[in-house]
């Protein structure tokens, strides 16, 4: 029974990680290269019904719970698993569209990469390009925090810098920089920190792309279809409600079953 209970409280907690997930995805679909995130779940709400109704038939020995392991996502070779509804994600690397703001310090990504910043939690990726120069004409994200080159900090004193699209920064004919771009595995790689920025999880790491295409005077969009999140939005709601209207027809049976057998 604690079994039962667990397994549907975990689907539970899964869609509700959805739900957050995907209202964070909507609230960003305006934000400047924002890449939606996707909730990385071991149980839904159907395998946990199923494996409940798989198990109602079958015999259960003392101590024994029916039908449930794989639906926990337990591990064949008996290791532990991540538990349901822990709160991870993955990040979707799907480009977003660039679209023309004639901004010189307003710079995009064309294709895969991101540009590397320092912040108070050490380097940290994003694609978000809208930068500025703060008071000593060192490079800077919206937040402030310092753009990095190759060779560290971006400083320009002059006006009307070129980019170009290796990265290079000029000013006149001043050679002050070049963009740093990486590349990184995969989307599960990245942990968001805000401000469409991510640091690397524990044991990944970034690699130099060795040909970044950069777009000076050019934004790009979040990837966000608000579209599908709507959809997705309605269809974990009705998950979830069935999910509570199960919980509450199990609670009912098993008040049932202990008023049967006080009664023998």
């Amino acid at each position: 029974m604690n079994t039962t209970i667990e397994l549907i409280a975990g689907a539970l907690q899964a869609d509700a990680q959805g739900l957050r997930v995907i209202g964070q995805n909507i609230a960003n679909s305006q934000s400047v290269a924002y890449r939606r995130e996707i909730p990385i779940t071991q149980t839904t709400f159907e395998q946990a019904a199923a494996a409940v109704a798989a198990g109602a038939g079958q015999a259960v020995g003392a101590g024994q719970a029916v039908g449930v392991g794989a639906a926990v996502g337990a591990d064949p070779a008996g290791g532990a698993s991540q538990s349901p509804g822990s709160g991870r994600t993955a990040v979707d690397l799907t480009p977003g569209t660039l679209q023309s703001t004639a901004s010189p310090l307003n710079v995009a990504i064309e294709g895969s990469g991101f540009f590397v910043i320092s912040t108070s939690k050490g380097e940290a990726l994003t694609r978000r390009g809208d930068f500025r120069l703060d008071g000593s004409g060192q490079l800077v994200t919206q937040a402030g925090d310092p753009v990095l080159g190759t060779s560290g900090p971006i400083v320009i004193t002059g006006d009307s810098p070129t980019i170009a699209p290796d990265g290079t920064v000029r000013v006149g004919t001043d050679i002050v920089g070049q963009l740093r771009v990486v590349d990184v595995g995969s989307g599960s790689a990245l942990a968001p920190v805000g401000n469409s920025s991510y640091i690397l999880t524990e044991g990944e790491q970034a690699i130099d792309s060795p040909a970044p295409t950069v777009r000076q005077g050019f934004l790009e969009t979040s990837n966000v279809q608000t579209v599908n999140e709507m959809v997705q939005l309605m269809d974990t709601m009705r998950r979830f409600e069935a999910g509570q209207h199960f919980v509450r027809g199990y609670d009912d049976m098993v008040d049932k079953a202990i008023s049967t057998l006080g009664r023998i």
